[in-house]
């Protein structure tokens, strides 16, 4: 079973290069965690200009926040797991945004745990071949947006009980196993696709457009609604009742 993430080494040896199947959004995106400055507490603020955006939330300590950084790009020719040079690229592409900007990319150029990627989701017809099959990111992941860990834990669900119900035909519980999630992964998968637009509209009418659209879903009238909007996906699977 390959459960290695977004940039899979088992998906890779059992169906070939990542070049086939990750599907880029235009888009990058960086994690990290900074100092509370602002005292957040079950917060989360987000400032955009076209192209990037910055967001701070509050981390289960309450003196750290978490941070995210997107910004619009073409792809980008870096090597993954140099750090220093997603340090730089950061700081030369949020160079004179205001607002928290420069505190978060002083946070980030002390921060041991930086995350950078591009925004993009496995796009695959199948997700097993043989007696290897593909669960969570590696399968059916987003970067961003794609639902990533609710999905990996109902499709091992899912993917556990089909294996006993089939008792030792890997084939058959593979097959069952694809059709029952793939409705739900793809539709939890959607949210990659237009993170990147939310986040950090590309013109400043788009931008001015994203900020009215929240500012009316958010309000009371209709935020019952827009919460059964944005989980919608995430909920969109009945769950079998395998034996025990």
């Amino acid at each position: 079973m390959g459960a290695d993430g977004l940039h899979s080494r088992v998906r890779a040896l059992a169906f070939g290069d990542e070049s086939r199947f990750l599907r880029f959004h235009g888009y990058y995106v960086a994690t990290f965690a900074a100092p509370n400055h602002l005292g957040l507490d079950h917060q989360g603020l987000i400032f955009s200009e076209p192209g990037r955006a910055a967001s701070i939330a509050s981390a289960r300590r309450p003196e750290e926040v978490t941070a995210l950084l997107m910004f619009a790009s073409r792809p980008l020719d870096h090597d993954p797991r140099d750090v220093v040079q997603h340090k730089a690229i950061l700081t030369e592409r949020f160079a004179g945004m205001g607002w928290e900007v420069p505190r978060l990319l002083e946070a980030m150029r002390q921060s041991p745990s930086l995350y950078l990627d591009a925004v993009g989701r496995i796009g695959m017809d199948r997700s097993s071949r043989g007696r290897v099959v593909l669960l969570g990111d590696a399968g059916y992941g987003g970067t961003i947006g794609g639902q990533g860990t609710g999905l990996a834990v109902v499709c091992a669900y899912v993917l556990a009980g089909e294996l006993a119900v089939a008792k030792g035909d890997h084939r058959a519980a593979f097959q069952r196993y694809e059709a029952r999630v793939r409705r739900y992964t793809r539709r939890c998968q959607q949210g990659a696709k237009h993170v990147g637009s939310f986040f950090a509209p590309p013109t400043r009418v788009q931008l001015a457009l994203r900020n009215t659209m929240y500012r009316a879903l958010t309000s009371r009238p209709l935020s019952r609604w827009f919460e059964k909007m944005v989980t919608s996906a995430a909920s969109d699977l009945v769950l079998p009742a395998y034996p025990a």
